[in-house]
């Protein structure tokens, strides 16, 4: 072979990953939102899941390969392995999802993934004295638990652990939900302190589900504060020409009643006769 078939032969393995990445990626949700869609027919939750899928791929995951391999060397990141068969490693999550699909490994479950922790963190998010969330959950748990319990089938408790995470997932929500009435019933325009709403710890789950709702409120209240301020700005406006008008077409003053009074002397004074008593007036300006 040539130089260059044995460089394209060189990095075949790696360019072959790199090319499957988008499809060994997180697997979309089996149920899309009935919201509104796009030109091609994607729901804006759908749109979501797959792109917070994607950057998760990028998650660090111990891996357990059924062969042995030199480093993997990548673009994005550091190299990767030297992978032996029987020995983890730490591979990104969109490799170990794409090997696993291969069947040549099988991927470990993280250390959060587990029936007591996970109740654990349950109790925690129901506490209604603790306002922040649970520290014990990575930013993107949902895409990581997904992708991993997708794959994999021999994990122990696996429903169990999916009831758990999505009963998480929902009183996180509701969390939320009840922190954006709080704020609510508070008048954005008030001087007053607004309260403050604890989101130490969020996932990328709720972050998704919250950023359009915040966005668009936030543009609202911009757009209502600057037609108030328009609106305060043409009253000042108006107020200050109905006042000179006003000045303008008001009673003369001390001053000019005294010019008048002598201007009035000056006529009086100036009076000629003009034929049998009649007198002319001379009229100044």
């Amino acid at each position: 072979p040539t130089s260059s078939d044995s460089r394209r032969s060189r990095y075949k393995p790696t360019t072959a990953i790199i090319t499957t990445r988008t499809t060994a990626t997180m697997a979309a949700p089996s149920t899309a939102s009935s919201g509104g869609k796009n030109a091609l027919g994607l729901s804006e939750d759908f749109k979501r899941h797959t792109c917070s899928g994607f950057l998760a791929g990028d998650e660090n995951v111990r891996f357990v390969p059924s062969f042995s391999y030199d480093k993997i060397e990548l673009m994005s990141r550091s190299s990767i392995g030297p992978l032996r068969a029987g020995i983890d490693t730490v591979v990104p999550l969109w490799l170990g999802v794409l090997l696993r699909q291969r069947n040549m490994g099988r991927i470990l479950p993280l250390e959060w993934m587990d029936v007591d922790v996970l109740r654990g963190v349950l109790q925690h998010e129901k506490d209604p004295t603790k306002a922040s969330f649970s520290s014990e959950l990575p930013f993107r748990y949902a895409e990581l638990a997904r992708s991993i319990l997708a794959v994999e089938s021999d994990i122990d408790q696996a429903d169990q652990i999916r009831l758990l995470l999505e009963d998480i997932a929902t009183v996180r929500m509701d969390k939320i939900r009840r922190n954006l009435h709080t704020l609510s019933e508070q008048s954005l325009s008030q001087t007053t302190t607004l309260p403050i709403i604890d989101v130490t710890n969020i996932g990328s789950l709720e972050m998704a589900a919250l950023r359009p709702f915040i966005t668009q409120a936030f543009r609202d209240h911009l757009t209502l504060s600057r037609k108030i301020q328009s609106a305060n700005n043409n009253t000042e406006k108006n107020a200050g020409a109905q006042q000179a008008r006003a000045s303008r077409l008001g009673r003369p003053s001390a001053k000019t009643d005294i010019a008048a009074d002598e201007d009035e002397n000056d006529v009086v004074d100036d009076e000629v006769p003009v034929n049998k008593g009649r007198s002319r007036i001379r009229r100044f300006r």
